[in-house]
C-alpha cells in the first residue's frame, strides 16, 4: 500500500474516490491510495472469487470483487479484495458503491500489505457488526488464516496444505486451500 498522501474531508475524500483511476482507502482523513497487485495477487482473488461463487450458487449470498467499497463508519472506508453479504445487501447510497454490511470479507496479502491486512484491517473489520468472519490469503506461499468473530474478539485458525479445508461458517460451506491456489506458482 502506497503512503498516505494528504488529509480530506469524506466528502472530498468520496468525490476523490469516485473519479480516481485507482481505489482509495481512507482512514480518518487520510488518503491511501490502493497500488496494483501481482500476477499471483490478481489470480488468488480471480480463483478464490471463482470458487465463492460456486460455492455460495445455492445459498442466498451475493459475491463482491475489489470494486465494491466497504464503510467501516462514517471516518473510514476500504476495499476488501472479496466481500460476502448474506441476505438483502445495504449500501450507503442510491449508486450502490459503498456496501454496509459483509458478512464475511477476503484481503490476499502483498509484501506492502501484509503488516496492515494483520493489525490495521483486522481492527477495522472487527468494528463492523455485520462481518463474521475475514479471510486472510498470502500470495508468495500457500498460507491462509481465517478469522472468526466470537465475544471476546476474533478466533485465528491457520492452514498452509494444500488438501486443507477451511470451514467458513458464516458462510455455511467449506473452501479447499487447493481451489485458491491453483495455477498459483510460488517461488521457492
Amino acid at each position: 500500500m502506497a503512503e498516505m498522501i494528504r488529509q480530506m474531508t469524506v466528502a472530498d475524500y468520496l468525490a476523490f474516490d469516485e473519479a480516481s483511476e485507482i481505489r482509495n482507502e481512507y482512514i480518518d482523513g487520510e488518503l491511501y491510495p490502493m497500488s496494483g497487485g501481482s500476477g499471483n495477487h490478481g489470480l488468488l482473488i480471480a480463483y478464490t472469487i471463482a470458487a465463492f461463487i460456486n460455492l455460495l450458487e445455492d445459498r442466498d449470498f451475493l459475491v463482491y470483487a475489489s470494486e465494491m467499497r466497504v464503510q467501516i463508519d462514517a471516518e473510514k472506508y476500504v476495499y476488501p479484495d472479496a466481500s460476502m453479504v448474506q441476505g438483502e445487501p445495504r449500501y450507503a447510497e442510491d449508486r450502490q458503491v459503498t456496501l454496509l454490511n459483509p458478512t464475511v470479507v477476503m484481503e490476499v496479502t502483498s509484501p506492502s500489505s501484509d503488516i496492515r491486512d494483520h493489525s490495521t484491517k483486522l481492527d477495522l473489520y472487527g468494528a463492523v457488526p455485520s462481518i463474521e468472519g475475514y479471510l486472510i490469503l498470502d500470495q508468495e506461499r500457500v498460507f491462509a488464516e481465517w478469522y472468526t468473530r466470537a465475544d471476546d474478539g476474533w478466533h485465528p485458525r491457520q492452514f498452509s496444505d494444500l488438501a486443507d479445508v477451511i470451514p467458513l461458517a458464516p458462510l455455511g460451506i467449506s473452501l479447499p486451500l487447493a481451489q485458491a491456489y491453483r495455477k498459483i506458482v510460488i517461488e521457492d
